[in-house]
């Protein structure tokens, strides 16, 4: 078993992946939390987390599944942080808009619709981990903007 350390840590969202059950979704969860907590401070930092969470997530999740062997561990669960805050980045000052956004988030990260599929199924490495979750981020987004459009 792969010991904790600072790297299990990260990758884990603080041992949110090790939640032995729907680690994707408390994943999210933990996202939302951050983002929120992020906006609070100032909005305009989620703007510098997110590449940053981006490219540290890539590298952490390469040296995890190096030490452990396994492929896209579910446990994990930094991609759902990262595609996360990108799905909420419009929404931070509606609560119902907000859920929606973990809940289009949820449906685009399961569903994995092209092209997060060929990153799901042909990079097993930090970026195929990292990249589908940011691609049913950015479509989580798309479908929010438009849904504010027509409120």
């Amino acid at each position: 078993m792969y010991k904790l350390n600072i790297n299990s840590i990260f990758v884990s969202v603080f041992g949110v992946g090790y939640i032995p059950f729907a680690s994707g979704t408390f994943g999210s969860l933990a996202g939302l939390i951050i983002g929120y907590l992020i906006y609070l401070i100032n909005y305009n930092l989620l703007f510098l987390a997110i590449p940053i969470l981006f490219i540290l997530g890539i590298i952490a999740s390469d040296i995890y599944q190096n030490k452990t062997g396994e492929q896209d561990s579910k446990v994990i669960v930094i991609d759902e942080v990262v595609g996360q805050l990108i799905a909420m980045l419009t929404v931070l000052d509606n609560f119902l808009l907000l859920f929606l956004s973990f809940l289009i988030f949820r449906f685009f990260d399961i569903v994995k619709p092209w092209p997060a599929s060929f990153f799901d199924k042909n990079m097993k490495n930090g970026k195929g981990v990292m990249m589908d979750d940011v691609i049913a981020g950015i479509y989580s987004l798309i479908i929010l903007i438009i849904i504010e459009m027509c409120i």
